[in-house]
């Protein structure tokens, strides 16, 4: 039997709106556990994940899917934004046009703050090092371009199409998760995702986006698949 780890890299760096991702992990876990093939699943977990971090944890641990939990965008960081729900997008810094900036996703650097890390440089990384990855969930705002591009590296990709709250984040991972763990599809596990954020009451089930490599089918891709039985002698 074929156990597949998962990646949770969550980074939520100072300057940016603090987000409930212990929450998020929680709930993986406790929705893998529920599910009928939870024994095939290994959640492990990277907190303030710095760039580097995501290439050695690549080499080490070989994971069939990474999850990254937190910001994504086009913008500066600038003050955390207050009086409204926390999202996953980083607030404009004054004076910074949105558009100025590469879109990445944004770890944590040295010293704390958000260090962004740009589409291309994702790209080259799963190249080089993600040969293992079956599937990647980028759980943050604005993230369809990053996921476009890993899409030439990695079979199937999750990205958000626009800005996204905590919430809504929370429960994709939710209804995904428990999907894949009751051995559905990568593609039906993310329509289960999607219809998750409208069962809490959501209005963002439009913005999980799922991007599939060239000659994949992701109906038929299945991580928690049945084990193989031989012919008979």
């Amino acid at each position: 039997m074929t156990k597949h780890t998962i990646l949770f890299l969550a980074a939520n760096p100072l300057g940016t709106d603090r987000l409930a991702l212990d929450r998020e992990a929680h709930a993986i876990q406790v929705e893998l556990e529920r599910s009928g093939h939870r024994e095939q699943f290994e959640l492990v977990t990277r907190w303030a994940v710095q760039p580097l971090d995501l290439l050695r944890e690549l080499r080490k641990l070989r994971p069939s899917v990474v999850h990254f939990s937190g910001h994504g965008g086009h913008a500066a960081p600038g003050a955390p934004r207050t009086g409204e729900p926390s999202r996953r997008d980083v607030a404009t810094a004054s004076g910074a046009p949105g558009g100025e900036h590469d879109g990445g996703l944004f770890f944590q650097g040295p010293d704390g703050r958000a260090q962004q890390v740009t589409t291309a440089a994702l790209s080259d990384t799963f190249r080089a090092a993600g040969a293992s990855v079956k599937l990647v969930v980028l759980n943050a705002c604005y993230s369809e371009p990053q996921a476009e591009a890993l899409a030439a590296h990695v079979d199937c990709v999750v990205g958000m199409g626009g800005s996204f709250s905590d919430a809504a984040a929370r429960s994709f991972a939710i209804g995904f998760y428990g999907g894949l763990g009751e051995r559905e599809s990568v593609a039906v596990a993310y329509d289960q995702g999607c219809a998750a954020i409208g069962l809490e009451g959501e209005a963002e089930a439009d913005r999980p986006r799922l991007k599939v490599r060239s000659g994949v089918d992701a109906t038929q891709l299945v991580l928690a698949a049945a084990p193989a039985v031989a012919d008979p002698p």
